[in-house]
């Protein structure tokens, strides 16, 4: 290993947050680059001494981790470091751009003109999001808490940011879409955020849950869901690593994008694996704005 990407999932299975839960004695994360030691009977893929990144094709706390300085790999999980990138960057990379691409594009076909909000947008997802949204012409409505953040968002390349909570997100997305809707709502928050979207939603319009940064139970109105044929969709990169024709066209829209420069890895901070502890106390602290990256 060289170095690992964090994910808010990491600090959640840590804490007994996840979809799973912590069994003991388990590994932790999912995310991370490095070079190729030695390859298993009949991988033909890869070879020893190549540069390569891991993607989550296994859950957290599987016999599989990246928190450590090597490690063992189903080469289903494996994928091409690009040579534009470093270590570093590469462990920021394939998460979040594959993420936010298979929600966005190969699900809900995501276009020109199109409105999506994409909340808590200064994570490294979020900030994924909103260059995948402009790289085909959508229009991005960014939401944090955090008013500090409002400028590098718009920085980032998002069309609109909203600094808002559950309880004024309805009203001010509204404002910015006038008599259009949503197309699609990329939300990590779950809870009473994610209900308040729905009034903002286009006719078939998606809201994807990918995360639950909110604790509260998530209840929906059926009558405006039915009413305008709005879908609720849980959300996970397994659905696109476990595919490997929509990995593949994931794999080449990312790296055409590297390419032109549309798409780059966003890297807040670099702690190393001995700091670990403090790198998940920063992540938790919510200061971040992109990836969080231990360097082996």
């Amino acid at each position: 290993m060289r170095a690992v990407g964090m994910n808010r999932a990491d600090v959640a299975f840590r804490s007994g947050h996840y979809l799973v839960q912590p069994n003991p004695p388990c590994g932790l994360g999912v995310e991370g680059s490095g070079v190729v030691r030695a390859v298993g009977d009949g991988v033909s893929r890869f070879q020893v001494g190549q540069r390569i990144c891991i993607l989550p094709a296994f859950q957290q706390g599987s016999p599989y981790a990246t928190y450590v300085t090597a490690g063992l790999f189903p080469a289903a999980g494996l994928i091409e470091a690009p040579d534009e990138l470093d270590d570093i960057q590469a462990a920021a990379l394939w998460v979040s751009t594959l993420t936010a691409w298979g929600a966005l594009i190969e699900l809900a076909g995501l276009g020109t003109g199109d409105f999506v909000l994409i909340s808590a947008a200064s994570s490294s997802v979020g900030l994924a999001a909103i260059e995948i949204a402009r790289a085909v012409g959508a229009i991005s409505i960014a939401t944090t808490r955090n008013p500090s953040k409002q400028a590098e968002l718009l920085a980032a390349g998002a069309s609109h940011v909203v600094v808002c909570d559950h309880s004024n997100v309805t009203g001010k997305v509204r404002d910015i879409l006038g008599t259009a809707g949503l197309k699609v709502a990329f939300d990590p928050i779950a809870g009473r955020f994610s209900e308040a979207l729905v009034p903002c939603m286009a006719e078939e319009g998606i809201i994807f849950i990918y995360g639950g940064l909110s604790d509260e139970p998530t209840q929906f109105d059926r009558r405006p869901m039915i009413s305008k044929g709005i879908s609720l969709r849980g959300y996970v990169l397994r659905q696109v690593v476990a595919r490997p024709d929509r990995l593949e066209r994931g794999r080449t829209f990312v790296l055409d994008h590297l390419r032109t420069g549309t798409l780059a890895p966003r890297v807040d901070r670099i702690f190393p694996l001995a700091d670990v502890v403090e790198a998940h106390r920063y992540m938790e602290s919510n200061a971040q704005f992109g990836k969080i990256v231990l360097t082996i």
